[in-house]
C-alpha cells in the first residue's frame, strides 16, 4: 500500500519497482490518488502503469470524487508529461516548509516501510552520499541547510583539486623539479632544437638542390645513351669522309717506277710514261672538286662531334656526381642520425615543457586547494557555531523536535531518548538518536528492532506534531510498527496515535491481526470501525490488495 501512494505520489519508474517487475499483471492498472491540501481544497492524480511517464492531474473543492471515468475536459491537466505534471503537484501542495526540496523529499519519510526502520534519519533510499539527506534533515530541524550543502560542495571541490593536482605529479614522474630549474632547461633545450633544426634544413636543401632521385639519374642515362649513338655515328662518318680524301691523293710516282724497271732490265718505253703522267693529272682535275666538298662535310662533322663531346663530358660529369651522392651511405646516415636527434630532442623538450606546465597547474590548483581549505575551516566553524546557537535555543525548532521526541518515546517506552548534533572528524554534520538510561547515558536499546521502529516513530511523529503550524505534510505512514512489540507498547503507541490524529496528523498503520494487543482486562484489542480503512485476509484472492492471486 505505501508503495502504490508513492507511485502516485510521482515516485520515479524503475523496473524493479513491483508494479514493472510483474507489469504482465499490472499493465492494466490505473491508480487515483485523492489529497487533501494544504488551504482545504482537494487533488486527484491518476496514473497507470503502462503509461507511468504520464500524470492526470485535477483540484475540486469537495473529497471523494471519483474520476474513473472522467473525460478529458473534467482534467485541469490530462497526461502531462511526467517531470512537468510533479512540478504541477508541487505548487498545487505548496510544501513552503520544504523549500527548497520539492514534495517528494518529505514523502519519502512520510512512508516508512519495514526497510526504512533500520535508521532514524537515513532512509533505505539514502545508503548512498550522505550529501543527499543530511542538508533535508538539517533544514527540518531548524539548521541552515546551506551551511551543510556548503561542506559538501567543498569536499567534492577539494577532491577534485587533490585528483587533479595527483595526475599532474603523474606529468612529472616522481622527479622533484623546481620551476625555475625546469625553465632553465627549457631554454636549453630550445637552442639545441633550434640549432640542430636549422643544420637538417642545410642538409635537406642541399639534397633538394642536387636533385638526388633515381629518376633523374636514369633520364641522364637516356640522354647519354642517345649522344653515344649519335658520336657513334658521326665518328663513322668522319672515318669515311677522311679514307675518301687519302684516295684522291694518288701514290703512284713515275719516275721511281721507271727506275725499278731499268733495275729489273726491263725497258720502259718513254710514251708509256708520258701517257701514265697525263691519266693522273687528268683524275686530279676530275676530283679536286669532289675534295672540295669533302673537306667542307668533315669540317661540319668535326664540329659536330666537338659539340656532342662536350655534352657528353658535362652530362657524365652531372652523372657521377649524382651516383657518387646516392651512394655515399655516409651522407644519408648522417642526415637520417640528424632527423632522429631532432625528434629526441623536441621530445625532450616536450617533456620539459608538460613539466613546466604540470608545475604552473600545481601551484595555481596548490593555491586553490588552500583557499579552499580555509573556506572549509570557515564553513566548519560556522556550522558548529549553528550548532551551538540551535542547541541552546529552548524556542527554536531543533529544541522542540528533541523535546517531542523524547515525550514520544517516554510515553510508548518509558524510556528517554535524545537526539544529538555535532561534527565528525571530517567536519561534516551528523545526527544521533538515542535511548538513555536512568543516569542520562546512552544505551543499546535502540539497537534492537522494536525499540528502533519505536524510535523511528518517534522521531516522524515529532516533526509532523512540531511542523503542524507551518506548510508540511499531515501524515505519516507506519508499515508494521506494532510488530514485537510488548503489549503495553503497543497500546501506549496506539493511544499517541489517535492523540496525533486528533490534532490533525493522519495516521496510516498497517497491522496483522496477530499483532493487535491484549488490553488491561485481557480481552484483545480491536480498533473503532471508523479507524479501519480495508480489512484484508489470506482466504483466497478476494481477500488480498489486488484482488488476485499471489506472484
Amino acid at each position: 500500500m505505501a508503495r502504490v501512494i508513492d507511485f502516485c505520489l510521482c515516485r520515479a519508474k524503475k523496473q524493479d519497482f513491483f508494479l514493472f517487475k510483474h507489469k504482465n499483471l499490472f499493465a492494466s492498472f490505473v491508480f487515483f490518488l485523492e489529497v487533501e491540501s494544504l488551504d482545504g481544497s482537494y487533488i486527484t492524480i491518476r496514473r497507470s502503469v503502462e503509461a507511468a511517464s504520464k500524470l492526470s492531474i485535477v483540484s475540486h473543492d469537495a473529497p471523494w470524487q471519483d474520476y474513473s471515468d472522467a473525460i478529458s475536459s473534467d482534467w485541469d491537466h490530462e497526461n502531462a508529461p511526467f517531470d512537468s505534471g510533479k512540478q504541477i503537484l508541487d505548487g498545487l501542495l505548496k510544501l513552503t516548509a520544504v523549500k527548497p526540496w520539492d514534495f517528494r523529499v518529505p514523502v519519502g519519510y512520510a512512508l516508512r516501510t519495514q526497510n526504512d526502520f533500520q535508521d532514524v534519519f537515513q532512509l533505505s533510499k539514502h545508503r548512498g552520499k550522505h550529501r543527499d539527506w543530511k542538508p533535508y534533515i538539517a533544514h527540518i530541524l531548524g539548521f541552515d541547510a546551506r551551511l551543510v550543502k556548503a561542506g559538501y560542495d567543498l569536499e567534492e571541490r577539494i577532491g577534485k583539486l587533490k585528483q587533479s593536482i595527483a595526475i599532474l605529479q603523474l606529468e612529472l614522474g616522481g622527479a622533484r623539479v623546481e620551476l625555475d630549474q625546469v625553465r632553465g632547461l627549457i631554454e636549453l633545450k630550445q637552442q639545441e632544437v633550434n640549432s640542430l633544426d636549422e643544420s637538417v634544413r642545410q642538409f635537406d636543401f642541399a639534397i633538394q638542390d642536387a636533385s638526388v632521385n633515381t629518376t633523374l639519374v636514369e633520364d641522364l642515362d637516356q640522354k647519354i645513351s642517345a649522344l653515344n649513338v649519335l658520336r657513334y655515328s658521326l665518328s663513322r662518318t668522319r672515318k669515311r669522309l677522311v679514307d675518301s680524301l687519302h684516295a684522291e691523293n694518288i701514290q703512284f710516282r713515275p719516275q721511281a717506277a721507271k727506275k725499278l724497271f731499268e733495275e729489273a732490265g726491263v725497258l720502259f718505253p718513254d710514251h708509256v710514261v708520258k701517257e701514265f703522267d697525263d691519266l693522273v693529272r687528268f683524275n686530279k682535275e676530275i676530283s679536286e672538286e669532289r675534295t672540295e666538298y669533302l673537306k667542307a662535310e668533315l669540317a661540319v662533322t668535326n664540329e659536330s662531334l666537338s659539340r656532342v663531346a662536350m655534352q657528353l663530358s658535362s652530362l657524365n660529369q652531372k652523372r657521377q656526381s649524382e651516383l657518387q651522392f646516392l651512394s655515399d651511405t655516409e651522407s644519408v646516415s648522417k642526415y637520417r642520425e640528424l632527423n632522429e636527434r631532432l625528434v629526441e630532442l623536441k621530445n625532450e623538450l616536450a617533456s620539459l615543457e608538460r613539466q613546466r606546465d604540470a608545475l604552473l597547474g600545481i601551484r595555481d590548483k596548490v593555491k586553490k586547494l588552500k583557499d579552499l581549505k580555509r573556506d572549509r575551516e570557515d564553513q566548519v566553524e560556522s556550522l558548529q557555531a549553528e550548532i551551538d546557537q540551535h542547541g541552546g535555543d529552548d524556542e527554536g525548532r531543533y529544541s522542540k523536535v528533541r523535546k517531542a521526541l523524547a515525550g514520544f518515546c517516554q510515553r510508548f517506552l518509558g524510556h528517554k531518548a535524545l537526539i544529538t548534533t555535532r561534527l565528525n572528524g571530517e567536519g561534516n554534520i551528523e545526527f544521533h538518536a538515542e535511548f538513555l538510561d536512568s543516569s542520562d547515558h546512552p544505551t543499546s536499546e535502540d539497537d534492537g528492532k522494536s525499540y528502533k521502529q519505536a524510535l523511528c516513530a518517534a522521531y516522524d511523529l515529532a516533526i509532523a506534531h512540531v511542523l503542524l503550524s507551518e506548510d508540511f505534510l499531515r501524515f505519516v505512514y507506519h508499515d508494521g510498527l506494532l510488530e514485537g512489540m510488548d503489549d503495553r507498547v503497543k497500546l501506549n503507541m496506539i493511544q499517541v496515535l489517535r492523540e496525533l490524529s486528533d490534532q490533525g496528523i493522519q495516521q496510516i498503520l498497517t497491522v496483522i491481526d496477530s499483532d493487535l494487543p491484549l488490553t488491561v482486562d485481557g480481552e484483545k484489542f480491536v480498533f473503532d470501525s471508523d479507524e479501519v480503512i480495508l480489512t484484508l485476509h489470506d482466504e483466497g484472492a478476494s481477500g488480498r490488495l489486488f484482488k488476485m492471486p499471489t506472484w
